[in-house]
């Protein structure tokens, strides 16, 4: 066996460790704290989590002593308050937002180690620090480690090797199910290859009592398959997983990937089949996953019907998916619902009652992304509103809804905006607002005004981990 098999490994880490040395003499409290992340992070991705666990811990040590500098925190918010300021740095890292990241990785690596009782109890502490606006990546990311956890807890533990990563003396034998965790770090870590290389170990390993995990295995190497361009073999995967989860019964984890498989297969234009299987899903699935993931699959199927010019089919579709969201105390879900009817009332119909019923509907929607604290959704409704207010002929009123929108564009957070169409979202509120301000006379023969964001203004829902 070559006893250097970790040369290229060993020179991340001793960058890492070097760079957290060069933070320690700039006496830099977010600088030390970002470096220390780094290295436990650094550690954890190449699968050393027994050291990155001690990292982790020391980071949470030195965070609890400089918490306690209040001078610290005054002048950083002082600094963030002025307009002379110069751009954010190091200085300027919030420590209680820090902590809370360390805290997840933490509990991530406690779980590579089967130590769930600790990992849970991280994920505890580290709650609280992900509620609030803009801290939607943090809540995110919790919840993927909290269903991580969930989901390799369901399946026995074994002795079968593991994957290496850690020095040969250190090395743990993981379980089928932490394996699956490892390769989803390292997916989130943006390691596709080595993710897709420890799933296809996965599924290489399991045995016919194993299907649960091959179907998370199978559903992270799809995604490191898209991630990596690989998007025939990326659907191909993607739909054995789907059919796996089905079999073992893991009815929420098949809608899903059913929904994610879907979309992909949309992007690649084959719209018919991917009705077809987010149909088959609903019905297999009806009345086995929770009544919000049976709304967002009527809406996912509405929106793809719609983009199949089938807007009847749509409307049947997105109708009860707002039936059923009257009766969920979850103004995300009735936002989403609603907005989908809504499109496909605006745009799909010649029935002026029509119109307006999707008029009042965006208005509740937005009031609904508004209080889930979607800001960048609320928006949209007003830009949708907009537009078909200028078909519509009300001008004057659509002029008021396209200056809303431009102005709420404008104000979203930098993460909000980097979303691909928001050059072109704030470039349609101006060219409609110039035409409206201009003569009105040529409004209505001009194609390039009031159009419709359509479903390309609705959000996919991400893909969950396993």
């Amino acid at each position: 066996m070559d006893e250097q098999p970790y040369d290229s490994e060993a020179g991340q880490v001793a960058a890492a460790a070097a760079q957290l040395e060069l933070a320690r003499r700039s006496r830099e409290v977010g600088s030390i704290s970002l470096a220390h992340l780094n290295l436990g992070a650094t550690l954890a991705a190449l699968g050393d989590h027994r050291t990155a666990v001690t990292e982790y811990e020391a980071l949470l040590q030195y965070l609890q002593l400089a918490s306690g500098d209040e001078e610290r925190d005054v002048q950083r918010r002082l600094r963030m308050l002025s307009p002379s300021a110069p751009p954010p740095g190091a200085q300027d890292i919030d420590l209680a937002t820090v902590q809370t990241v360390t805290r997840i990785s933490l509990a991530e690596s406690l779980l590579a180690l089967g130590r769930r009782d600790e990992a849970r109890a991280e994920l505890d502490r580290a709650t609280p620090g992900t509620r609030g606006f803009g801290r939607g990546t943090l809540r995110k990311r919790l919840t993927a480690v909290k269903r991580r956890m969930d989901s390799a807890a369901q399946v026995p533990t074994g002795t079968r090797a593991g994957r290496g990563g850690a020095p040969a003396h250190e090395r743990v034998e993981l379980s089928l199910a932490e394996q699956v965790a490892a390769a989803d770090e390292l997916l989130a870590a943006g390691n596709f290859s080595d993710s897709a290389r420890v799933s296809l170990g996965i599924i290489g390993s399991c045995g016919e009592d194993d299907r649960l995990v091959r179907a998370q295995a199978r559903q992270v190497l799809g995604m490191a398959l898209d991630a990596m361009g690989q998007h025939d073999d990326s659907r191909s995967v993607l739909r054995d997983s789907y059919t796996d989860y089905l079999a073992v019964e893991d009815a929420s984890s098949a809608a899903n990937v059913a929904t994610a498989l879907a979309w992909r297969m949309s992007d690649a234009g084959d719209q018919s089949a991917a009705v077809e299987l987010l149909s088959g899903a609903l019905e297999a699935l009806r009345g086995r996953v929770a009544t919000g993931t049976e709304i967002q699959l009527l809406v996912d199927l509405g929106s793809l019907q719609d983009q199949d010019n089938r807007p009847d089919q749509a409307r049947i579709s997105l109708e009860a998916a707002v039936g059923r969201a009257a009766a969920v105390d979850d103004p995300l879900v009735a936002a989403d619902a609603g907005h989908g009817l809504a499109i496909v009332l605006a745009n799909r119909t010649s029935d002026p009652d029509d119109a307006v019923e999707a008029l009042s509907i965006l208005a509740e929607c937005r009031r609904g992304y508004a209080s889930a604290g979607h800001p960048d959704r609320a928006v949209g409704c007003d830009h949708e509103a907009a537009a078909l207010l200028g078909r519509l002929g009300s001008w004057d009123a659509a002029a008021t809804r396209y200056q809303r929108a431009l102005v709420g564009y404008r104000g979203l957070p930098e993460p909000l905006r980097d979303t691909g169409s928001w050059p072109d979202e704030v470039a349609d509120c101006e060219l409609n607002l110039a035409a409206l301000d201009a003569d009105r006379g040529a409004l209505a023969g001009d194609p390039r005004l009031f159009r419709s964001g359509g479903h390309t203004m609705s959000h996919e829902p991400p893909v969950t981990p396993p």
